[in-house]
């Protein structure tokens, strides 16, 4: 899909609203800290229910403020419902969080403007989203010149076979959807991101779910490809 080409809404709610909601292991971001972030502006895109931008809440601090975007309705809902008491609990003189229902690849119909955010983060849910392109575009619309992406998630180690991700992707699992790292690089570079830095790498299987005993569909394949979870730092440049 070109990604300067306007995606259609009805495309956009009819996918989302068929995406299987568990999207396994590496879709959980740790919100690994890539330095000091207090009093900046976050964006978490897919934040589903909402506890990253918790914790993100309390790394920005009172001067800080944290916008989580998801289009499941029902887990800003909840997200919503956890931030009173949430900000309370980092100590905070007033709520620093924000949730809005959005499509990823459409942030600006949640009012979301260019250059507004220092940081943003994305994990490996972006993997299975209808346009992972157009979701990395929208990224780098909304952080200011020199501001930065952070990509908690997972890239493949080898070339991909298409059959195998696309299947992956209408079974949700992001990791066996991951991108190979050259494309993933190749996509950055288009964008007009830098060139990403990699750091806390490690193996994972697709088949293995975010917590102890629960396992995620996996498509059958003859791939032979290693996947590896990731933190890229990424970043805007100033001009």
């Amino acid at each position: 899909m070109g990604a300067e080409k306007a995606i259609d809404p009805e495309a956009l709610r009819a996918y989302y609203g068929q995406l299987p909601n568990e999207y396994g292991f590496a879709s959980q971001c740790k919100m690994t800290l890539l330095g000091d972030i207090k009093g900046k502006r976050v964006l978490d895109i897919d934040c589903r229910r909402g506890k990253g931008v918790i914790k993100l809440s309390d790394y920005v601090g009172p001067r800080g403020h944290v916008v989580g975007v998801d289009p499941t309705p029902e887990w800003i809902e909840i997200a919503r419902s956890y931030q009173d008491d949430a900000w309370r609990r980092n100590g905070l003189p007033e709520n620093n969080m924000e949730y809005l229902v959005a499509y990823p690849e459409d942030l600006a119909a949640a009012g979301l403007a260019d250059g507004s955010f220092d940081l943003v983060f994305a994990n490996s849910s972006v993997n299975v989203d209808f346009c992972p392109e157009a979701v990395f575009r929208e990224a780098f619309r909304v952080l200011r010149p020199g501001g930065v992406l952070v990509y908690d998630g997972v890239v493949a180690a080898g070339e991909r076979d298409a059959a195998t991700v696309a299947r992956a992707r209408e079974l949700g699992n992001a990791v066996q959807a991951a991108p190979a790292r050259e494309e993933f690089e190749a996509m950055m570079a288009r964008i007009g991101f830098a060139r990403p830095d990699y750091y806390e790498e490690s193996d994972v299987r697709p088949e293995t779910g975010y917590k102890g005993g629960f396992e995620v569909p996996v498509a059958e394949t003859g791939e032979d490809v290693r996947f590896v979870k990731t933190t890229a730092r990424i970043d805007k440049p100033r001009r």
